[in-house]
């Protein structure tokens, strides 16, 4: 096949013949890079005045061995795909955008979303014009191909994980990560629609626009259309997202909606001020909240110990911003589910995991023995334990050292082989011989780095 460049620099004049079929190429497009090029589009083989051949896709035999004769004859033949690339670097986007707004001609822009070749911006413009004709993306055939045009150019692990790129979840990937700020503009326009798995926690997102939500490059217009919206859950979700505005954080505040308190309190960003007055709100769920996302002081735990509520310490205990002072209040308040909390959360400074180990409770320790954050020296302390329970965590724990988890795969409990098949940093001959159990196997199967070691090492996307 000829270069692109080379077999354009001498068909002003002639006469183009495509054969096959296009994928990205719209009748309007051919038209505009035959304009482009100075060529007229030859109609059949028996024309006179043919200059270059363009291969499509599935082009039959007959035709095949034609181009392949004029090849050697020195007419330029060249691929179809090789067209549409030079084609999408040689757009006028800016043309292009306003033809597509004032004609919004849904067949070409299909083709064009198709086009790898095209650059992301103009990519992004053209999904914003898009008509998903009231449909959702995975609703019709062309919804479905442009919403896969999208997860291909976008997911970042797409390589490793061909399949998701037409999984209704390839979407929500793709909202939750992406940066391109266009593209972001763009998925808030697709309709949105729901997954089927719908989890217990009640701060997952269900839906497109609510992973979009959760997404910390989310702009801030976008967020107050989604608050305009007036959708209690994703008003919620918009609260909580740390780019929202003082001033938006203030009106949600005085409004009389629950969830968007709630979102306020999980709000990393939030202000002083709003913190403040959500600490003087009535409703325990909000308070709740409060106490467990946002950097409170010492003072506050004095007075949350004052009060007594177990949840609201609890919820403290939880917290991973507060400091080693408000840490130190709750420890000693000896509260057996306050101590519990605390042992399990990954913020504590080492003095205060050891004078929990101190303790000797057996809930306790079995806390600790699951916290990501422990030092190998404790961890290996609580090997000591005579504890079935504390075992456990630890084999499922990323954070114990190889050594004992290998030392764990010979212990004959079943409990303890299932914490070792869930976890990440076992070793991979450990998880191996899992395979051949049933049981085990489909621990494995949610394993995301033993699926990882079978995608790179055996060859199984």
């Amino acid at each position: 096949m000829m270069p692109m460049e080379e077999a354009l620099a001498s068909i002003a004049g002639k006469r183009v013949l495509f054969l096959g079929k296009s994928r990205t190429m719209s009748e309007e497009d051919i038209e505009l890079f035959l304009d482009r090029v100075g060529a007229e589009r030859a109609q059949s083989t028996e024309q006179e005045g043919i200059g270059m051949i363009v291969l499509g896709r599935l082009v039959n035999p007959v035709e095949e061995a034609w181009s392949d004769e004029r090849e050697r004859a020195g007419i330029p033949v060249v691929t179809l795909e090789a067209l549409e690339a030079w084609y999408a670097t040689h757009i006028d986007a800016e043309s292009l955008i306003a033809s597509l707004t004032l004609f919004p001609n849904r067949e070409r822009m299909i083709n064009l979303l198709h086009n790898p070749a095209i650059h992301d911006d103009l990519f992004c413009e053209i999904l914003k014009r898009y008509d998903w004709e009231g449909l959702g993306p995975y609703e019709s055939d062309e919804n479905r191909d442009v919403a896969g045009s999208v997860v291909a150019r976008f997911y970042p692990e797409i390589e490793k994980n061909h399949n998701i790129q037409y999984s209704p979840v390839g979407l929500f990937l793709v909202a939750a990560q992406a940066e391109h700020p266009a593209l972001l503009e763009a998925l808030a326009q697709v309709p949105d629609y729901e997954i089927t798995q719908r989890s217990r926690d009640a701060w997952m997102p269900r839906t497109l626009h609510e992973s979009l939500l959760l997404n910390p490059k989310l702009p801030a217009p976008l967020l107050e259309r989604f608050i305009a919206s007036a959708d209690p859950r994703k008003g919620g979700f918009a609260a909580a997202h740390p780019a929202l505005e003082e001033r938006m954080q203030r009106k949600l505040l005085e409004s009389d909606e629950r969830r968007s308190w709630e979102g306020l309190a999980r709000n990393p960003a939030l202000s002083d001020a709003v913190r403040e007055a959500l600490l003087e709100k009535k409703d325990a769920q909000v308070r709740r909240a409060v106490y467990a996302e946002q950097p409170l002081t010492p003072g506050d735990v004095e007075k949350a110990l004052e009060e007594g509520d177990e949840a609201l310490l609890c919820a403290l205990a939880a917290n991973v911003r507060l400091d080693g002072e408000a840490y130190r209040l709750l420890l000693e308040s000896g509260e057996s589910q306050v101590l519990e909390t605390l042992a399990a959360n990954e913020a504590l400074p080492l003095s205060l995991y050891e004078t929990l180990e101190k303790g000797r409770r057996p809930e306790v320790l079995r806390a600790l023995a699951a916290n990501l954050s422990l030092p190998e020296a404790m961890i290996e302390r609580l090997t000591r334990v005579r504890d079935k329970e504390v075992y456990i965590a630890l084999a499922g724990n990323p954070s114990t050292p190889r050594r004992l988890l290998l030392n764990f795969s010979k212990i004959r409990e079943r409990e303890i082989h299932k914490a070792l098949a869930s976890n990440p940093a076992t070793p991979i001959e450990i998880l191996l011989s899992y395979q051949t159990d049933g049981e085990l196997n489909q621990i494995l199967k949610r394993n995301e780095a033993f699926g990882e070691y079978i995608r790179q090492n055996l060859g199984m996307a």
